[in-house]
C-alpha cells in the first residue's frame, strides 16, 4: 500500500455512482513496516518536511467523503 494506490482505490469508489460514500469508513490493517511507510508518507504530504515525524499505531485520513483508517497489526 502506498499513497498512489490509496488515491486510485478511493477515487474509483468516489467515481462509482453505485457506491454510497457518505459515512463510508475504510480500515486497513497493515503490517508494521507497511504501516510505518504509509504513516510517514501521509504525514509528510500534509506537514512541512522540517516537522518531526512521530509514528502512531493508528491514524486516519479523509479523502472525499471517505474516512480511511490505518491500524498497525
Amino acid at each position: 500500500m502506498n499513497y498512489t494506490k490509496l488515491i486510485k482505490t478511493v477515487s474509483l469508489m468516489i467515481e462509482n455512482e453505485e457506491i454510497e460514500t457518505e459515512g463510508l469508513v475504510l480500515t486497513y490493517h497493515l503490517d508494521e513496516n507497511e504501516h510505518t511507510r504509509m504513516n510517514q508518507e501521509l504525514y509528510y504530504k500534509s506537514n512541512p518536511v522540517i516537522a518531526n515525524f512521530i509514528p502512531s499505531d493508528e491514524f486516519e485520513v479523509e479523502i472525499g467523503n471517505i474516512l480511511v483508517k490505518f491500524i498497525k497489526k
